[in-house]
């Protein structure tokens, strides 16, 4: 009996992958579960096996051949139907069947702490599991970091249009189809948790999708339709995550404001929407939606948005909100927000020392997210918090006071970055494989996707002045680099901080094009504390944006070239 071939799956959630290798050959004989093909997509390589016993009779693709799922490829000629594989459900109910497994490595919390531990402790030869109530790939990927860049993305696009005038290119009225933005935004969160999934599976590491229950010592329950799990582990990484923080103000509980997971969402464009934070996701999003269209204003209970920044640094994204439209308050606390009868949200804020009022379609906040201690029971597992009470302590290593139990990321509440979780996941994976590696966090980056962009590492200038240290400071400006003023983006500077006695670069900021990749240089002077003299030795190439971290070096002496 003739069977077609049918690609039933590929990588995660590709769609579509390239053929590397043809396996079998027409007439030759196929055992089943025998691969006839492997594909290639950008998550690796995925083998597509024979569900029948037989003949080859034809394959209708080559090597290089694009194929998708659900294609047919060939024909086989079965000698049998395939074995009968045993229903997981009896009688239209699911059955769960209890499991039980015992490990080296449990991970709870699949986000970007969590996997990488994972992924690290599966590579130093460590059973390992992981488990996570929602997604793969946890907040940053789901509902942060990867989501808001991919429609920070598609407004970067709107704004070289409205500016393709200056390059002597009419266009016609920009259109915005804002599900088909939204779409686009989640078709590369899809792509990247498909590539954790297929992560998982090339490290044979178990990925249990529940939630966590603690039982006793070393046991861990986690229920699914399938399974009923206990697992047994020896060492237990918590990568347990944050969620956004409130203000204890009157309705600020309602179930009508936002945050970011919904303001990523939305299906339609609010005409207007108020967002209460000026940080850095309050101020992304400010961006996001001005450039959509919408009437945006920023709340910010602190003298500057940005406030952990440079003034300076602040002041050119400031005023480069203000001038596309964005309204900043800032030194204004927010009091209260009210509903009205027409369903609009009335925020009354104390500005000034006056009492005032904003009506908005939409409202969200963005006043930082808090620690996911409440997300498993941390008393059964003898778990300390840190001073403040607003995070798990731990050591160097990423241990907690339980030894054998690490935490790592935003529950930790140390530095609540993504990066930061990935480098904790693999300190706390190394120690518990018998390494003894530490994070230097005098040398973490920090990348702010407004408009224009911002990188931070190290030192900043507010931090030197503050703890009165001798230190020189040096700026180079955009406007007076080649690149940035043939792109058209010259707005905002290079600027540098460095001890003035040892002449050690110990940090600085980059407000402007390509900002949050050229901090990259900026962060390997942080780290291996590179001197003035040693880090202006290094030729850049020209025309580029990086130009403008040699002219800053050499301002640090006062010797710039290209700036007086």
């Amino acid at each position: 009996m003739e069977k077609q071939i049918i690609i039933e799956k590929l990588n995660g959630h590709d769609k579509e992958a390239i053929v590397g290798k043809c396996h079998k050959k027409p007439g030759e004989q196929v055992a089943e579960g025998e691969v006839l093909i492997t594909v290639e997509s950008s998550k690796g390589s995925f083998a597509i096996k024979s569900d029948y016993e037989g003949k080859l009779i034809k394959l209708d693709i080559d090597e290089g051949d694009t194929v998708k799922k659900g294609q047919s490829i060939g024909l086989i000629e079965a000698s049998k139907e395939p074995a009968e594989k045993k229903p997981a459900y009896s009688f239209g109910i699911a059955k769960a069947v209890d499991k039980d497994m015992a490990f080296d490595v449990i991970v709870i919390g699949g986000g970007p702490g969590g996997y990488v531990a994972a992924i690290r402790a599966a590579q130093s030869g460590l059973k390992t599991a992981v488990i996570e109530a929602d997604k793969l790939g946890g907040t940053c990927l789901n509902y942060g970091c990867i989501p808001t860049k991919a429609m920070i993305s598609s407004i970067g696009i709107i704004d070289n249009i409205k500016q393709a005038h200056n390059h002597g290119i009419s266009t016609g009225e920009i259109e915005i189809d804002f599900t088909r933005l939204i779409e686009r935004k989640n078709e590369v969160v899809d792509q990247l948790v498909g590539g954790i999934e297929h992560l998982m599976g090339a490290n044979d590491i178990e990925f249990i999708h529940g939630k966590a229950e603690i039982l006793d010592d070393k046991k861990i329950k986690v229920n699914t339709k399938k399974f009923n799990y206990k697992l047994e582990y020896k060492n237990l990484i918590l990568a347990l995550g944050s969620k956004p923080s409130y203000l204890p103000i009157e309705g600020a509980d309602s179930e009508d404001i936002l945050t970011s997971t919904e303001l990523l969402s939305l299906r339609e464009i609010p005409k207007s929407l108020v967002i209460i934070g000026g940080g850095v996701i309050g101020m992304e999003f400010a961006f996001i939606y001005r450039a959509l269209g919408t009437d945006v204003s920023v709340v910010e209970f602190m003298p500057q948005i940005l406030n952990v920044l440079d003034s300076d640094v602040a002041e050119v994204v400031r005023d480069e909100a203000i001038e596309r439209g964005i309204k900043i308050y800032e030194g204004a606390k927010a009091t209260s927000i009210k509903t009205t009868l027409d369903g609009m949200k009335l925020l009354e804020l104390e500005l000034d020392n006056k009492t005032m009022h904003i009506c908005s379609e939409k409202l969200a906040m963005a006043v930082g997210r808090k620690a996911n201690l409440d997300s498993l029971d941390l008393e059964k597992l003898g778990i300390e918090l840190n001073e403040r009470k607003n995070g798990i302590k731990v050591n160097e290593y990423m241990q907690t006071n339980q030894e054998n139990i690490y935490a790592i990321g935003d529950v930790t509440n140390i530095i609540q970055l993504a990066h930061i979780a990935s480098h904790q996941g693999m300190v706390a994976a190394d120690h518990i494989a018998g390494g003894m590696h530490k994070i230097d966090y005098s040398a973490v980056p920090s990348a702010i996707f407004t408009m224009p962009e911002i990188g931070t590492v190290g030192l900043c200038e507010k931090q030197a002045r503050a703890e009165e240290l001798d230190v020189i400071v040096s700026k180079f400006p955009f406007i007076a680099n080649g690149k940035a003023i043939a792109m058209g983006e010259s707005k905002g500077f290079v600027k540098l901080i460095a001890d003035r006695k040892t002449r050690i670069i110990l940090g600085g900021s980059v407000v402007g094009p390509h900002a949050t990749d050229l901090m990259a240089i900026i962060s390997n002077f942080v780290a291996i504390k590179i001197t003035i003299d040693e880090a202006k030795t290094v030729i850049y190439a020209h025309p580029t944006t990086s130009e403008s971290i040699h002219e800053a070096i050499l301002m640090l002496e006062g010797k710039g070239i290209h700036f007086a």
